[in-house]
């Protein structure tokens, strides 16, 4: 499973965050973002996940931090402890009797507990939620826009590919010959095409060289894209019937993911001057020529994503990325 945003709670009660925990998650799922949390009831156990997370790549986005942990450590010393080592990530720290003794520690020390949002049991919901949204919105910055299309589908095109390798060999020799005939049929339309086009391009070159760079730099294509490979997936899911996409098909993903994909991974991206558009350039001249309206609604090309389109976007990846796990689950 691909998360959005990873949790460390650190909690003596199981039952609270087990219960909390639920709610948390449905509130993520609702708003398109997919959470991971980690549990630690023994504080011991805090300081080993911390000494990887100090040395190694950040995992955790936020701290989910209890004030009574053990008959002799409260939460204050983790924070300080986080602090100290320069962990930036956000933090909950909260109590269900101690909230006033937890602004206290907080005001006599502030250097230590900056980033720190405070919460009882009975605002903690509110609290947490303020938290997972604030820190979702990196996910509608332009370079995690970016980040974020590109890890999920390159998880789901790993998982593709895999799962036809480990399943072709079980097919029977009547499904093997449907699919070796996709394949086929695709090479031998891909290979006119080719030859049309280079012997074209080559007698070009020899007369009058390069007349224009950019229709020589497209010209070369893969034999086996992406979207052969989903085709085949497509094929070998409905001999197999155990995995249905219900919520978005693997049409509908090469559609609309894969194309968001090559569309804001790979352009010069831009952000319109009211921010309400995502717009992207092939080339210097496109950046040039495509000016921005002081009123969005008089933009006249198609060439942009909306906020409310990217969210549209994020929550089908969600929902594709689910059925992509359980197909991992199977290879």
């Amino acid at each position: 499973m691909r998360y959005d945003l990873r949790i460390l709670w650190v909690d003596d009660t199981p039952t609270f965050y087990d219960e909390t925990k639920e709610i948390l998650e449905m509130f993520a799922e609702d708003n398109g973002i997919s959470l991971q949390f980690d549990y630690i009831e023994n504080v011991s156990d805090f300081f080993s996940k911390m000494n990887n997370d100090i040395k190694g790549f950040k995992l955790y986005d936020i701290f989910f931090v209890d004030f009574t942990l053990s008959d002799d450590i409260v939460g204050s010393s983790l924070i300080r402890d986080l602090r100290k080592e320069k962990m930036d990530s956000d933090i909950l720290f909260y109590s269900s009797e101690h909230e006033a003794d937890i602004r206290q520690t907080v005001t006599d020390d502030l250097g230590s507990f900056e980033g720190v949002y405070i919460a009882n049991r009975n605002n903690f919901e509110e609290k947490s939620n303020y938290l997972i949204n604030k820190n979702a919105r990196r996910l509608t910055t332009l370079s995690n826009i970016r980040g974020f299309l590109m890890d999920q589908t390159s998880e789901n095109d790993y998982t593709i590919k895999s799962y036809i390798l480990r399943q072709f060999d079980i097919l029977s020799p009547e499904q093997k010959k449907e699919i070796a005939d996709i394949l086929l049929n695709y090479i031998k339309e891909k290979k006119n095409t080719i030859e049309q086009i280079a012997t074209k391009e080559i007698a070009r070159l020899e007369t009058s060289g390069i007349q224009n760079i950019k229709k020589a730099m497209g010209l070369i294509g893969e034999l086996f894209p992406v979207e052969l490979k989903y085709q085949i997936f497509q094929k070998m899911l409905e001999y197999s019937g155990k995995i249905d996409f219900e919520d978005v098909g693997v049409q509908q993903y090469m559609d609309e993911i894969i194309k968001a994909r090559n569309t804001l991974a790979h352009k010069k991206l831009d952000v319109c001057k009211t921010q309400e558009f995502i717009l992207y350039y092939d080339t210097i001249v496109q950046f040039e020529n495509r000016k921005c309206p002081n009123n969005c609604n008089e933009h006249t090309d198609d060439n942009k994503y909306s906020l409310e389109q990217w969210d549209n976007i994020r929550r089908n990846v969600q929902k594709f990325g689910k059925s992509i796990d359980k197909v991992q689950n199977h290879l």
